[in-house]
């Protein structure tokens, strides 16, 4: 008897579980669904998508649950006070649990490890829709919106000023696969961290100003100057 094995899942949960080809693939099916929303109804027809959000949302929240009704299929939104996570059921039971009834899993919450550890233990993808350390739908979503208006991100620059927090996390990676230049201007003590930074590269360059960040460049990407709890550390 041949024994078939199914392929392993792919996980989102940072922009860098993506390579070039994957980040320009994912942008073209997105500007296609944008022009014609309706065209995918039976991509996931009769199927579910898990959305667990212990962070609360507005807009990542309500975008993903019509994009998967878009996809034809059913969105299940989920609270920590509706699982058993956290009450006797680690999250490994979770995973196992719920991709067996679902065709992938969003998850918005804080720690990266706890996504990990979900992906680790899941059969079908796990999305990243946020978590303390990467944002990379919204890094995407972005990088879209800079290729609709510029035609191509190649040898674009993009100043960012802001804390360096989940969302430049995310850029930089975006940065380091897409050809575009990140300029970055973050208060002392708020830098991205500093592994991320090395993987990017030339990709990226720490200015000690946001002048000098947004100078000449195509394209001004702003964020809370010092994310909520940094304020001591980042004065």
């Amino acid at each position: 008897m041949t024994v078939v094995h199914a392929p392993a899942a792919h996980h989102v949960l940072q922009v860098a579980d993506l390579d070039r080809e994957q980040f320009a693939a994912l942008l073209d099916l997105a500007a296609a669904m944008k022009r014609h929303p309706l065209a995918w109804r039976d991509a996931l027809k009769g199927r579910s998508v898990a959305c667990y959000f212990v962070k609360p949302s507005t807009r990542t929240r309500v975008s993903f649950a019509a994009a998967i009704n878009r996809l034809g299929g059913l969105p299940i939104m989920l609270r920590p006070d509706e699982l058993r996570l956290g009450r006797g059921e680690p999250i490994a039971d979770t995973a196992q649990a719920i991709s067996s009834y679902c065709e992938a899993i969003v998850v918005r919450t804080f720690a990266q490890r706890d996504v990990r550890v979900l992906a680790e233990n899941s059969s079908v993808p796990v999305i990243n829709a946020l978590t303390d350390d990467h944002h990379p739908c919204q890094a995407l979503a972005d990088c879209l919106t800079l290729r609709e208006h510029f035609g191509s991100l190649e040898g674009l620059t993009l100043a960012y000023v802001g804390d360096g927090n989940n969302v430049v996390h995310s850029l930089i990676e975006a940065a380091a696969l897409t050809g575009m230049q990140l300029r970055l201007a973050t208060p002392a003590g708020c830098l991205p961290d500093p592994s991320i930074l090395a993987r990017a590269g030339r990709a990226v360059w720490i200015l000690d100003t946001p002048d000098k960040a947004v100078a000449g460049a195509h394209a001004v990407y702003t964020d809370v100057w010092i994310s909520m709890g940094k304020e001591a550390g980042g004065a």
